[in-house]
């Protein structure tokens, strides 16, 4: 297993906890992971629903908030790092990376 599929098991892990919160996993929701050959999407399962949650930059660890189910953000603002101090979840909420207007500051 290469390092980038260490840290996005742990990105995950990490989102699907802030998912499954408050009640939410009673729900059925949850996080898995769709394939991509640039691009890993985060897809979100509502127990009655699907969509895109996010996306992770294979090369090199950028999360991007998802515009489609098939596509980030055209932008292409980043909205953390999986290298990141705060392992990408800095601006990460339950239902997805930030809006790029509410991103927060990242000095430590």
């Amino acid at each position: 297993m290469e390092d980038i599929d260490i840290a996005i098991d742990a990105f995950v892990s990490k989102c699907r906890d802030l998912v499954q919160s408050d009640g939410r996993k009673k729900l059925g929701y949850d996080l898995y992971l769709g394939g991509g050959r640039k691009y890993i999407k985060i897809i979100m399962n509502t127990g009655n629903q699907q969509s895109a949650w996010g996306f992770i930059n294979r090369e090199n660890g950028d999360i991007y908030r998802a515009a489609s189910w098939r596509a980030p953000d055209p932008r292409k603002i980043p909205r953390g790092n999986l290298y990141d101090p705060y392992d990408g979840m800095l601006n990460i909420n339950w239902t997805g990376p930030a809006y790029a207007l509410c991103l927060k500051d990242t000095e430590i």
